[in-house]
C-alpha cells in the first residue's frame, strides 16, 4: 500500500512541475506590451543623388577700392585749394552789400490739395452682400469753410461790392444746405484791424458794413496777412483744405511788423528823412519795378537786411536820430523801409500760399498809376493770374465740374470675387439730402436726377476686369455731397471653418484682402474745364466668419469592449486569464489521471 501512496505523490510532483515549466515558456514566447516601449522607426533607403556637400552658391564680388596714384592726390589737391579759395572770395563777397546780388527767391507756389473723396463699404451680410458708397466729397467730412479777406484800406467801393456779390451767393447755399461758412474780414493802414469771423448765414450784414469801414493813415500789407495768419491757424475745428485768404492791394507799402516799423532814408537835397513810397524812387531812380525781375530784386533786399542787422529800423512815427537812418550818399547799399515791408509781404504771403487756397488781387487806385511798382508787385504774388470773384466763388463752392468721372473695379482674385449687382433696385444716388433711384435708360446703363449722373457697368470676369463708370454732367458742390450706393455679393465664400478678411470700413487701416474693388479712380475736371490728375480712392475691406458644426453629445456610461486581438495592450488581462484557466485545466485532468491509476492497483491487488 505504502509504494501505491508513495507512487501517487510522484505523479502530483511531476504533474506540478510540468504545469510551473509551461507557465514560464509561456510568458517568454508572448512578452508584455507597457508604456515605456520603444518606438521602433523605419529606416528610409538613402537617395544616392543626395549628397553631405553644400550647394554649390555664386559669389559676388566688388572691386577692391585702389589708392589714387601720387599724380592724382596732387591733382586733387590742387583743385581743392582752388575750390576752398574761391569759397573764401565768394564769402567776401557775400559780407559786402554793395557787390553781393544776392540769391533770387522762389516764386508764390499755391498749395494743391487732393480732392475730398471717400469710399466706404458695410460688413457682409447673411447673403454675403455689401453695400458700397462712393462720396464726393468725402462723406464724413464737416462741411465748414473759412474765408478771410485782407483789405487795403483804399480799396475801392467797386471792389467792396463785388465781394460783397460772392458773399450773397454763398449765403444762400449756406441757408440751403445747413454748411458753416465763417468769414472774417481785416482792414489794414499801419496796422491790422478786425472783429474775428462771423457765421455767413445769420450775420451777413455785420460782415458788409465791416467791409466798407473806412480807415485812413498809412499801409501796412504785412500786418493784414501776419493778423489773417492768426485767424486762419486759430480755427482747428475746419480743415486746412476749406480755408480761403483774399488779398486786395496796390502793393503800396512802406511799413512791416504787426506793430508798424520803418526804416528812414534821406532825400536827394539832404534836408528830409522819412519813409514813405517815394523812398523807392529815391533809391532807384524812377518808380517803375525792377529790371532784374521781383525774384532776384527781393533776393538782393533779403542780403542787404540781414548785413543791415536791424540798425536803422525803429518804431513808425518816431523822430529819427544821426544814427537811425541811410543817408543819401548809402542809399544803393542799405534795404530802405519799401523794400523790406515787400519782402516781409512776400514771405508772409508765400507761408499762407503753401497752407491754404489764396489769391492776391490788385486794387485799381490812383496812387497804382503813380507807383507802378506796387500793382506790379501784386502781379507777382497772384503768379500773372487774374482773378475775380466769380472765379474765386467757384473754387469754393465747387469741388469738381461736368465731365468730371470715377471707374471702378469690382474686387476679385483667384481667392475670392465680388459680383456687381446689375439691377437698378441695388442703385440709389444721393446729393445732399435728396436721394435718387436709378433708372435703367438702355442695356448696363443707369440715369440719375434726369440725366445729371449716369453709371455705365461694363461685365466682366476675372481675366477681362468687371467694373462701371460713373459720369457727372453737372458741377458737384463742395457743401452738397454726391454719394452713389450700390450693392456687391460675394460669390465664393470659403466653407471650412474659420474667419476670413478684416474689416475696414473706409480702406484707412491698410488691411489686405477681401477688397470690394480692385481699384477706384477719379478722374476730375475744374470749374475752369481743366482735367486734372487721377486720384486714387481707398479700399474698403470686408470680413466673414465660418462657424464649425457642434459636436455630438457623449454618454458619461462606458461601454464594454471585447478584448481586440490585434492590440496586445488590450489584451494583456485577457491572455492572463486564459494562461490561468488552462493551467487549472491541466492540473485537474493530472489529478483525474492519478486518481484512476490508484483504482486500477487497488482493483489488482484485491482480485
Amino acid at each position: 500500500m505504502k509504494k501505491y501512496v508513495k507512487l501517487f505523490f510522484t505523479l502530483m510532483v511531476c504533474f506540478t512541475l510540468s504545469f510551473s515549466l509551461y507557465s514560464a515558456v509561456s510568458a517568454q514566447e508572448k512578452p508584455t506590451v507597457t508604456d515605456d516601449s520603444e518606438t521602433v522607426v523605419e529606416e528610409i533607403p538613402e537617395d544616392p543623388t543626395l549628397t553631405d556637400e553644400p550647394e554649390e552658391t555664386t559669389e559676388i564680388t566688388t572691386p577692391e577700392e585702389t589708392e589714387p596714384s601720387t599724380e592724382e592726390t596732387t591733382a586733387l589737391s590742387e583743385e581743392e585749394n582752388n575750390n576752398e579759395e574761391e569759397a573764401t572770395t565768394e564769402e567776401e563777397e557775400s559780407s559786402d552789400p554793395k557787390t553781393n546780388t544776392g540769391t533770387p527767391v522762389p516764386g508764390i507756389g499755391n498749395v494743391k490739395y487732393a480732392i475730398s473723396k471717400s469710399k466706404t463699404a458695410t460688413q457682409l451680410d447673411e447673403n454675403f452682400e455689401t453695400k458700397v458708397t462712393l462720396s464726393l466729397p468725402a462723406g464724413e467730412e464737416k462741411l465748414a469753410t473759412d474765408i478771410v479777406f485782407v483789405l487795403d484800406k483804399s480799396t475801392s467801393a467797386e471792389i467792396e461790392a463785388q465781394a460783397l456779390n460772392m458773399l450773397t451767393d454763398l449765403q444762400n447755399t449756406a441757408q440751403t444746405t445747413g454748411a458753416d461758412i465763417n468769414v472774417g474780414v481785416l482792414i489794414f493802414n499801419q496796422q491790422a484791424n478786425t472783429t474775428g469771423f462771423h457765421d455767413l448765414a445769420t450775420d451777413y450784414s455785420v460782415i458788409e458794413s465791416e467791409i466798407k469801414q473806412d480807415i485812413s493813415s498809412g499801409t501796412n500789407t504785412h500786418a493784414g496777412l501776419l493778423a489773417a495768419e492768426q485767424m486762419l491757424s486759430g480755427d482747428t475745428a475746419v480743415a486746412d483744405s476749406r480755408k480761403y485768404m483774399i488779398f486786395v492791394s496796390d502793393g503800396i507799402t512802406y511799413m512791416y511788423n504787426e506793430t508798424p516799423t520803418a526804416i528812414g532814408l534821406e532825400n536827394a537835397d539832404k534836408t528830409n528823412v522819412f519813409a514813405g513810397p517815394d523812398n523807392w524812387a529815391t533809391k532807384y531812380g524812377s518808380n517803375a519795378a525792377p529790371s532784374e525781375g521781383w525774384n532776384q530784386y527781393l533776393g538782393n533786399v533779403a542780403v542787404q537786411y540781414e548785413a543791415d542787422g536791424g540798425a536803422y529800423e525803429h518804431a513808425y512815427g518816431v523822430a529819427y536820430d544821426t544814427t537811425t537812418y541811410i543817408s543819401y550818399d548809402e542809399k544803393v547799399n542799405h534795404a530802405m523801409s519799401v523794400d523790406v515791408a515787400l519782402l516781409k509781404t512776400y514771405q508772409t504771403y508765400q507761408a499762407l500760399a503753401s497752407k491754404y487756397h489764396c489769391y492776391a488781387m490788385t486794387a485799381g487806385t490812383s496812387s497804382g498809376g503813380e507807383y507802378t511798382w506796387g500793382p506790379s508787385f501784386m502781379n507777382f504774388l497772384a503768379n500773372g493770374e487774374t482773378y475775380s470773384f466769380d472765379s474765386i466763388k467757384n473754387d469754393i463752392y465747387y469741388l469738381v465740374d461736368a465731365g468730371s468721372t470715377v471707374t471702378d473695379y469690382i474686387g476679385y482674385t483667384e481667392d475670392y470675387n465680388f459680383d456687381f449687382i446689375n439691377e437698378a433696385k441695388a442703385l440709389s444716388l444721393k446729393v445732399g439730402d435728396q436721394t435718387y433711384q436709378a433708372v435703367e435708360t438702355e442695356e448696363n446703363t443707369y440715369s440719375f436726377a434726369e440725366g445729371n449722373y449716369v453709371v455705365a457697368y461694363e461685365p466682366g470676369d476675372m481675366a477681362n476686369g468687371e467694373m462701371f463708370t460713373l459720369t457727372t454732367n453737372v458741377p458737384i458742390s463742395q457743401f452738397e455731397p454726391v454719394q452713389l450706393t450700390y450693392t456687391l455679393k460675394l460669390t465664393n465664400p470659403k466653407t471650412e471653418p474659420g474667419t476670413y478678411g478684416q474689416y475696414d470700413a473706409n480702406g484707412s487701416l491698410g488691411y489686405d484682402g477681401l477688397y470690394t474693388n480692385n481699384s477706384a479712380t477719379l478722374y476730375p475736371v475744374d470749374t475752369n474745364g481743366q482735367k486734372g490728375e487721377p486720384e486714387e480712392f481707398q479700399k474698403p475691406t470686408v470680413s466673414y466668419t465660418v462657424e464649425a458644426e457642434p459636436e455630438k453629445p457623449t454618454t458619461d456610461e462606458e461601454t464594454p469592449t471585447k478584448p481586440d486581438k490585434k492590440d496586445p495592450e488590450k489584451n494583456k488581462g485577457a491572455d492572463t486569464a486564459a494562461q490561468t484557466n488552462i493551467g487549472l485545466m491541466l492540473s485537474l485532468a493530472s489529478m483525474a489521471v492519478t486518481g484512476a491509476f490508484i483504482l486500477v492497483i487497488l482493483n489488482k491487488k484485491r482480485a
